[in-house]
């Protein structure tokens, strides 16, 4: 009886527990909202990504898989550079994301690009078949990104090239400075945190590669700089999909977030000051043949 008590327990335990790599752990949340924030976020990192997996060799006919791929932008964009000779294979947690994605997919007339609803940690596909094996800004939401990293390194193909971008929030700059944009840094790591997360991953990201075994790492570092006007407006959407995580958590008060947020919009409308984004920290590599 007390070993079936003890089952019983376990059990419980572990439905409560966030699955790696599940929307649960992503603070961010999955609403219409968050997928207008990622869009942003591709306006602000999309052109330097996209030159990343340029030099890596991208071409057509490969085959590529996104991890953590939200709404498409990046996977959507590997599916026109492959061609239909090849294959693009999407994964999120999300569902909204991912029915997103299947959506513009069809429109595009992309019948190679697929999206799977999965964990990022156990994506239903198969190891040693993909030329590229792609993240961005998922392993910093996650509490074991090594793991998430030596996944993504059994589905490449031997040679195969593996790229992973994410974010480190200790860095970026604003002139002169914002006290509303250092105290929403503040509380975007504190959160994060909070969640599992690492909100300072991207400076790691080189030591992981180098114990995921992986060869010829290449390490870059971007830092989009406003006047791009989505650098500057990211900042409050980011805030404001943290607000319910924050409240509940304890962290902030429902009037100072809402202030905050004000202040970060009118940052974005102020033409005379200066603002970077965080830098996003951007590794290559390939796996051992």
């Amino acid at each position: 009886m007390v070993s079936s008590a003890n089952s019983l327990l376990e059990e419980r335990r572990a439905r409560q527990r966030p699955v790696i790599g599940s929307s649960k752990t992503y603070v961010l949340g999955e609403s219409d909202a968050e997928a207008e924030r990622l869009r942003v976020l591709d306006e602000v990192y999309g052109k330097t990504s996209r030159a990343l997996l340029q030099r890596v060799g991208l071409r057509t006919g490969w085959r590529c898989a996104d991890l953590g791929c939200g709404p498409g932008h990046i996977a959507l964009w590997l599916a026109e550079q492959v061609g239909a000779t090849g294959h693009v294979t999407g994964v999120d947690r999300a569902e909204l994301f991912v029915n997103l994605a299947r959506s513009s997919a069809h429109q595009r007339g992309f019948h190679h690009a697929h999206f799977t609803e999965a964990d990022a940690i156990a994506p239903p596909l198969t190891d040693a078949t993909f030329d590229l094996v792609y993240s961005r800004c998922l392993l910093s939401h996650l509490p074991d990104p090594l793991l998430v990293l030596r996944r993504m390194t059994a589905l490449a193909k031997p040679r195969g090239a593996i790229v992973v971008e994410d974010i480190d929030c200790g860095g970026g700059f604003a002139q002169p400075e914002s006290p509303a944009r250092m105290r929403h840094l503040e509380m975007y790591q504190a959160i994060v945190r909070r969640h599992g997360g690492d909100p300072l991953l991207g400076r790691k990201l080189p030591r992981l590669f180098r114990a995921a075994g992986l060869t010829e790492i290449h390490i870059e570092i971007v830092t989009p700089v406003e006047p791009v006007a989505a650098v500057k407006r990211l900042y409050p959407l980011t805030l404001a999909r943290l607000k319910p995580a924050l409240l509940k958590a304890g962290l902030a008060t429902d009037a100072e977030v809402d202030a905050l947020i004000a202040d970060l919009h009118a940052l974005a409308d102020d033409s005379s000051k200066t603002v970077s984004s965080c830098p996003l920290v951007q590794v290559s590599a390939r796996r051992p043949a």
